[in-house]
């Protein structure tokens, strides 16, 4: 009998239909590959995180991008160029030797030069005492034919008032070339031609022992030289 009834239960039982199989597969199916889904996300992320952190590693410095690399290199260069390029800086001296001009300076005075005082390129000539043995200053050179014409800015350096007033002249081989009269305050510009001139003198006399005259950068044109 209890055979019987094991029998007759499995008959009594419905088999499964074909709706039934799917359904439990479609859910199978959604669950494996949900899971795999949310694995290559995890994955993903986990990528992106070490491949953001990388170049930030303490290992070494974070490379900087291609384009800094190439601002900092051109603008390196270019000041590199520029310090090994810039010319050095030149002097009054330089500046009138090039022009093919000679500082009145460089030369020696065969006369008077212990009367004169030489800053830089500039002469600054005091006045004479004023006693009957020292009426005026004077300084000769000694040009020998070699400059075609003399050129300086002259003005008054130091005098008591406005009123003083100091007379300085050129003689060229004693031929007076030109005269200057300045009071306090004033200046002008000394131009005389020396072409084949052999000896030039410089005089100045004053009203005033405490005034001084100031010779700014006198030049000499050298023979050959076209102004």
């Amino acid at each position: 009998m209890p055979d019987r009834g094991l029998r007759q239960a499995r008959h009594a039982a419905p088999a499964p239909d074909d709706a039934s199989v799917a359904a439990s597969a479609s859910t199978w199916m959604q669950v494996v590959f949900g899971g795999i889904s949310t694995s290559v996300a995890i994955a993903a992320l986990v990528i992106a995180y070490l491949a953001w952190i990388r170049p930030h590693s303490p290992d070494g410095p974070p490379e900087p991008p291609a384009a800094a690399i190439t601002t900092t290199t051109v603008t390196t260069i270019g000041a590199t160029a520029t310090a090994a390029t810039a010319p050095p800086p030149v002097d009054a001296t330089t500046t009138a030797a090039a022009a093919g001009q000679v500082g009145l300076t460089t030369l020696d005075p065969e006369i008077g030069g212990d009367k004169i005082r030489i800053t830089g390129g500039n002469l600054a000539m005091p006045c004479a005492s004023g006693q009957s043995s020292d009426r005026q200053r004077s300084v000769q050179y000694d040009l020998a034919g070699r400059y075609t014409a003399f050129t300086a800015r002259i003005a008054v350096a130091k005098a008591p008032d406005s009123d003083s007033q100091l007379q300085m002249k050129i003689f060229a081989d004693d031929r007076q070339a030109t005269v200057h009269t300045l009071a306090d305050g004033k200046s002008e510009t000394a131009h005389v031609p020396l072409d084949g001139v052999s000896r030039m003198r410089i005089e100045l006399t004053c009203q005033s022992r405490l005034s001084e005259l100031t010779i700014t950068e006198p030049r000499l044109d050298k023979r050959g030289t076209t102004r």
